[in-house]
């Protein structure tokens, strides 16, 4: 398995991150913003602590003056960056993979991820190896700081509306961070959050990726504390998974449309971002509210950037994954439940009673593992076998009325990812696995 270099950012398995490649991804950055004040976060995986480490050396070698705030999810970064003077930022995270995996990823001095043509001029760089190198006496400062900027996030994530009650949710953290972002969260948002999976040590019985699958426990839970609900999150808290006050969980591909809804009933009219592998019950949503849904190809940065070009106020991805562009750029799981909790109170309702008014997806995910050598053979016959399709950056999508397939390789492990909606497009795929076999 070899390190995968996109803008989402830079990826593989611990042992492939070793120290001087870290060091010179490092110093590649800080040498493309020109050094300055640059923010640093991670998640709790283990071998974030080593990788940080290798982070720090190349930014103060590049003469950056590098803010260590430790274990701090990414959407506190994107909102931190965007409100203050950093010049850019690194969060050191894999979020949804397993924990053998983790990756570097790049913030510009907005708080957004590297776009498209700026990820190909850092790219250029990090090849050239043409780095800023700074003189013993002129190398860049450490500072372990965080308290101030993450307090203001947080008091900028405050509920707007008069609490009914305290509400109470089991907020899963995948073991990505600790349990004192849930008790700041829960006091922002006026709430009783029961924090489970916070410890950097403790057992995790199942990937940190927010699906119906690895929703079991947290389902459990919930039902077991009477709670009133609860969220499933990936390790940095860039995804999110619903699940209901009788502990069943919504599927991930219904966090964009709920989140929409919410705010499409505060603000008509606003347009939708999202991705080509994402369920069309958004398309439906944004219809009712007279909206439109733009689509672009797959991974975080890009949507970001198209939400940019056109202005639209919200977007997000099927993966469970929301976007408020008038509170950040980033991909954000907290404003996710703020949204939710405001919504429970104005309206006097469950999370049973917001779901039931959207149908169940009919969406269907699988992955395939190819060695790298074979990925883009293998998409070279999905072309010649699908003959109305839009060609993407890393793959096709099919369309045929509101069903759809879209088969692309993965920006971040070497595998081929498959997702589609419809019973036909579903079961129209036997010939495509037969190609994989």
């Amino acid at each position: 398995m070899s390190i995968k270099l996109s803008i989402s950012g830079i990826r593989g398995q611990f042992h492939e991150l070793m120290p001087h490649r870290v060091t010179k991804f490092a110093e590649a950055f800080s040498t493309y913003i020109s050094g300055g004040d640059i923010i640093i976060g991670r998640d709790q995986r283990p071998s974030g602590k080593y990788i940080i480490e290798a982070v720090i050396a190349g930014l103060t070698y590049s003469g950056a003056n590098v803010y260590d705030y430790g274990i701090l999810p990414t959407p506190i970064l994107h909102w931190v960056i965007r409100n203050s003077s950093f010049n850019g930022g690194i969060s050191i995270t894999a979020g949804h993979n397993s924990f053998d995996w983790n990756s570097m990823i790049f913030l510009n001095n907005e708080g957004s991820y590297l776009s498209h043509v700026e990820g190909e001029e850092f790219f250029n760089l990090c090849h050239s190896g043409d780095f800023d190198k700074r003189r013993f006496n002129q190398l860049g400062t450490y500072h372990a700081d965080r308290l101030e900027h993450v307090n203001r996030y947080f008091k900028a994530l405050e509920l707007e509306v008069a609490p009914r009650r305290k509400l109470k949710f089991v907020i899963d953290c995948s073991n990505g961070f600790d349990s004192w972002v849930v008790e700041r969260l829960s006091r922002s948002l006026q709430i009783h959050g029961v924090p489970i999976f916070c410890g950097e040590k403790g057992f995790l019985p199942k990937d940190p990726e927010p699906n119906i699958g690895n929703a079991g426990l947290l389902g459990t839970i919930v039902r077991e504390t009477g709670s009133d609900g609860g969220f499933l999150l990936n390790s940095d808290a860039s995804r999110v998974l619903v699940v209901d006050e009788r502990g069943e969980p919504l599927s991930e591909e219904l966090t964009l449309p709920i989140f929409a809804h919410i705010i499409q009933e505060e603000q008509q009219g606003i347009d939708i971002v999202t991705n080509y592998s994402t369920s069309k019950i958004i398309d439906k949503v944004a219809e009712k509210a007279g909206s439109k849904v733009y689509r672009t190809d797959v991974g975080q940065p890009y949507v970001v950037q198209m939400m940019k070009d056109i202005k639209a106020v919200i977007g997000g991805e099927g993966s469970g994954s929301i976007v408020y562009a008038p509170f950040s750029d980033g991909f954000d799981s907290f404003m996710f439940i703020k949204k939710i909790v405001e919504y429970m109170h104005t309206h006097k309702c469950s999370i049973s009673d917001l779901a039931a008014s959207f149908p169940i997806p009919d969406v269907y995910k699988e992955t395939f593992f190819l060695k790298p050598s074979k990925i883009y053979t293998f998409l070279e016959k999905i072309g010649d076998l699908y003959k109305d399709k839009r060609k993407l950056k890393d793959g096709f999508f099919i369309e045929d009325g509101d069903q759809w397939l879209c088969i692309r390789a993965s920006a971040t492990v070497s595998m081929i990812r498959i997702v589609g909606e419809g019973k036909d497009m579903i079961d129209s795929l036997e010939e495509v696995k037969e190609m994989i076999e």
